[in-house]
């Protein structure tokens, strides 16, 4: 298995302490997993008490192994069939596309930053309304959901990005396969790919993310915003550590189990030196692969900055526009 242990459906505290100990992916911790012939139960046991680990992470990984690990639905993870979704979920802005190297891929966690009004939510209704490209044009075809935390989700500029979406699939497509798959697709088809889901308080949220760690069927899930919830609703903050380090557990798991990619709109709030910074904590800042910052630069104007991940530190413009997510207008 080379799955990184970044990746796993572990406690953070357990995820940094094999960092520590520089080991970085599955193999170097379990020596075999229980859908293999070599599978030993034993071998598993002895390998793990001997990390210079404390009793709490090593019960954490031989619960790894005996409650997720042996769930057959591993076997497509560490390989993945022809079948396996593996296009990237563009955002109809070349520059941005860039910035993110592609787009979303499968199984990432993707983390939108920044204030109200600076297009993180243009950004999430455009995302979901990509995935239902067809897969000739490159798109992934798939179903997503936007959870709704916030209450600033629109029915109508999903419907604008949906008519934008299809005028261009209509416009770019050149060879037969690609106008049958045109002729295939309706607006209508496209926003019937798109569910959204209205969570009123935390505990809906929780609730929501454990019935889809159960059986996922969409390609993308969207959360706006993931700090909504958990920034004034608790009087006890380790109680909310505690249910932030369940939460990213579980859409960790998500992503290793399913594919699916998840992209996160978070608050953001000023250090005392003056840098930007995610909300939700030092622990919760390491649940994302990527992260990204948007701001507001012209009243249809952004630039998204790279906080995390590849291309750390570069930007790109883009425009909101009524069909929703453009490139810049050459100056």
């Amino acid at each position: 298995m080379t799955l990184p242990t970044p990746s796993l459906p572990l406690p953070l505290t357990t995820i940094r302490q094999l960092d520590s100990l520089k080991l970085t992916h599955l193999s170097d911790v379990i020596p075999s997993v229980p859908w293999l012939e070599c599978y030993d139960e034993k071998e598993n046991k002895h390998q793990v008490d001997s990390l210079a680990l404390p009793d709490v992470h090593k019960n954490a990984l031989m619960d790894l192994v005996t409650n997720h690990l042996s769930c057959p639905k591993f076997i497509a993870v560490d390989s993945l069939s022809k079948n396996s979704p593996t296009s990237p979920v563009i955002t109809f802005s070349a520059q941005l596309d860039n910035l993110l190297v592609g787009g979303v891929v499968p199984g990432e966690i993707l983390e939108i930053l920044g204030e109200p009004n600076s297009g993180t939510s243009q950004l999430c209704q455009q995302l979901a309304v990509d995935c239902s490209i067809p897969i000739v044009f490159g798109g992934r075809n798939c179903r997503a959901l936007i959870i709704d935390c916030n209450g600033d989700i629109c029915e109508s500029r999903l419907l604008q990005i949906a008519k934008g979406a299809f005028d261009h699939l209509s416009h770019i497509a050149r060879n037969e396969a690609e106008r049958n798959a045109v002729l295939e697709l309706t607006v209508d088809k496209m926003l019937g790919m798109v569910d959204t889901a209205r969570c009123t308080d935390y505990t809906q949220l929780l609730a929501l993310i454990h019935f889809l760690s159960k059986d996922c069927q969409y390609g993308m899930i969207l959360i706006d915003t993931i700090a909504t919830h958990f920034r004034h609703e608790f009087d006890d903050m380790r109680q909310r550590t505690n249910l932030l380090a369940s939460l990213s557990n579980q859409l960790h798991s998500l992503c290793m189990c399913y594919r699916t990619s998840l992209v996160l709109v978070n608050q953001v709030r000023m250090t005392g030196e003056g840098s930007v910074v995610p909300c939700l904590g030092e622990s919760w800042s390491h649940t994302a692969h990527r992260r990204l910052l948007l701001s507001k630069l012209t009243s249809d104007t952004y630039s998204a900055t790279i906080m995390k991940g590849e291309k750390s530190g570069q930007t790109a413009k883009f425009r909101v526009s009524s069909r929703g997510i453009r490139d810049c207008n050459p100056a």
